[in-house]
């Protein structure tokens, strides 16, 4: 394997590495407000569900961005 070639094949896993993260961090900050929310208001499980499900949209919507800029 030549070396710039190696280069590329890191570069591109730090990328998916990257966005992965991104993703579950998104995710988790959903999830954790979420529960945070609903110990508040005692409205269990609907703040969480939403939560989650911003959380996950942000980061596809995050993870798009940051592969959209790439190319």
């Amino acid at each position: 394997m030549k070396r710039d070639d190696r280069r590329q094949l890191m570069a591109a896993f730090g990328m998916v590495g990257n966005v992965g993260i991104g993703m579950v961090a998104s995710a988790a900050v959903g999830l954790i407000g979420g529960r945070f929310i609903d110990n508040w208001l005692d409205s269990s499980p609907w703040a969480t569900v939403i939560g989650t499900l911003l959380g996950l949209i942000a980061g596809l919507w995050s993870a798009y961005k940051r592969v959209a800029s790439d190319e």
